[in-house]
C-alpha cells in the first residue's frame, strides 16, 4: 500500500496532485490512498505518527500555521523512510532548505510547469518502488528473496514438474506450481505459453516466426505459443 499525503492550501494544486497520482498509478497493481489537506491538522499528525508501508508526502512550502518545512521536520522525527517532495514559489530558497538535511527528494517550482515536473518526480519514485518488489520462495532448503526486476522468465519443467525461475544471476528450482507462483507476479510479466511467463521489460527481441524470445545475458526460450503471439506483440 502506498499512501500519498498532499498538503497545499491551493485547491487547484491539490486537484493537480490527485490527477497526476491517479494517472501514474494506473498501470501498476498496487493499492494506494490519497490523503489531501489544506493545512497541517490533527488528522495529518496522526498519519505521520502511524506506521505504514510507504508514505509519499507532497508539501507546499508556504502554508498557514506550520510551513512545509515545519511538517517535514515533524515527519523526520518519526521516520527517515518516507519520501518528501516540496512545492515552492521561491526557487532561491532551495539551497537554504537543503541545508536543513531532511532528505527532501525534490523541490518543484509552482511557476515552472508544475504538472510536468511533478509527474516526472512521482513517476521516478513509483518506478523505483516497483523495482524493489520481490518474489519470496524456498529452493534447495533455503529461503530466497529475488527482485521481480531481476527475473527474466519462469517456466514449468515437464521432467521434474518444478517451476524454474531464471534471473540475471542464475536459476532457481521451486516445487511450487507455476500457477501459484504467477499469482505473486505483477503487470510486467506476460504469459507466452501455458508453461511460461516472461518479464516484458527484459525482452531484447522476439522471432515470432520461430517462436523464440531473446533476453538479456544471451538467454532465450522457445516457449511462445500461437495463441499468445498477438498479445505479446501488443505488449511490446
Amino acid at each position: 500500500m502506498i499512501n500519498f499525503i498532499v498538503c497545499d492550501d491551493n485547491e487547484y494544486v491539490r486537484d493537480i496532485n490527485a490527477k497526476i497520482i491517479k494517472k501514474i498509478t494506473m498501470p501498476y497493481d498496487f493499492d494506494y490512498n490519497i490523503y489531501s489537506f489544506e493545512k497541517y491538522n490533527l488528522n495529518m499528525k496522526n498519519i505521520i505518527k502511524t506506521p505504514a508501508d510507504t508514505k509519499i508526502y507532497i508539501l507546499d512550502l508556504e502554508l498557514p500555521g506550520k510551513t512545509g518545512m515545519d511538517i517535514a521536520k515533524e515527519i523526520r522525527k518519526e521516520d527517515w523512510d518516507s519520501i518528501i517532495i516540496i512545492l515552492t514559489s521561491h526557487d532561491e530558497l532551495e539551497l537554504k532548505l537543503l541545508k536543513q538535511k531532511l532528505l527532501i527528494l525534490d523541490f518543484i517550482s509552482k511557476f515552472d510547469n508544475i504538472e510536468k515536473s511533478l509527474t516526472k518526480t512521482i513517476n521516478m519514485v513509483i518506478k523505483n518502488l516497483d523495482s524493489k518488489k520481490v518474489l519470496t520462495f524456498k529452493s534447495n532448503k533455503e529461503i530466497h528473496h529475488v527482485k521481480l526486476d531481476n527475473i527474466l522468465y519462469l517456466y514449468r519443467d515437464n521432467n521434474t514438474l518444478q517451476t524454474i525461475v531464471v534471473t540475471n544471476d542464475g536459476e532457481y528450482n521451486i516445487r511450487d506450481s507455476l500457477v501459484s507462483i504467477s499469482k505473486k507476479l505483477d503487470q510486467r510479466f506476460y504469459q507466452t505459453h501455458r508453461a511460461c511467463f516472461i518479464n516484458i521489460d527484459k525482452v531484447k527481441k522476439v522471432d515470432f516466426i520461430k517462436g523464440i524470445i531473446y533476453f538479456e545475458n544471451n538467454k532465450n526460450i522457445d516457449y511462445l505459443s500461437r495463441n499468445y503471439k498477438k498479445g505479446l506483440k501488443d505488449r511490446l
